[in-house]
């Protein structure tokens, strides 16, 4: 994981990059936080980001009797 961060004003831009997968998110938050609980909120919407890409490579799974087919509902 590689991090990058950018002062903007009294805000800190912080980007966290996964070098295997090139994936590349952004947060930006109060320039007094200390730096290591920005990185961790950066980190977790990088998790969050390539869960969500892992989940939309799975297949979906068939429409079930309750109209439910992978994720939302049906209408």
């Amino acid at each position: 994981m590689y991090f990058e961060l950018y002062p903007v004003g009294d805000s800190m831009k912080v980007s966290a990059v996964d070098g295997a997968t090139g994936t590349e998110v952004s947060i930006v938050g109060p320039a007094k936080l200390p730096q290591a609980e920005l990185e961790r909120v950066a980190l977790n919407k990088l998790h969050y980001v390539m869960n969500q890409k892992a989940d939309e490579n799975e297949p979906s799974s068939p429409v079930s009797e309750s109209g439910k087919k992978g994720k939302g509902w049906v209408v």
